[in-house]
């Protein structure tokens, strides 16, 4: 698949203290699909995370789409766009589970870690 071309940026969300719940990092605008380009996190909890990227259902439920990425305790974790593998989130408006909001939210193992993401935005 080719990638699309589109507008890269930090995500919505900011630099984000994960809670170690479904934590909402960037918001899609309607008609819009984003692609994770890199991800950077400090992680200083005592122990190593495991970060989980992924969006709500509209029941809601969280949906990993991405698979585990580890922040070890104490670094600068960084990761580039050849690290992690190309998924375009956006809105899929099917009923139920099947339904995602196309948010990316991330799923910690841990609270405290710190979060920014550089996301590429296509589409409308």
């Amino acid at each position: 698949m080719v990638n699309p071309v589109g507008v890269r940026m930090g995500n919505t969300q900011g630099l984000f203290a994960l809670t170690g719940g479904n934590d909402l990092i960037h918001i899609l605008s309607l008609g819009r699909k984003a692609i994770i380009r890199k991800i950077m996190c400090y992680n200083n909890t005592g122990a190593n995370v495991t970060l989980q990227f992924g969006t709500l259902t509209a029941v809601p439920a969280f949906v990993a789409l991405l698979p585990l990425f580890v922040a070890i305790d104490t670094f600068d974790n960084q990761w580039l766009e050849a690290d992690i593998p190309y998924f375009e989130f956006e809105l899929n408006t099917s009923a139920g589970a099947a339904g995602r909001v196309g948010d990316i939210y991330c799923l910690a193992s841990a609270a405290n870690p710190t979060l920014v993401l550089e996301v590429e935005e296509t589409g409308a």
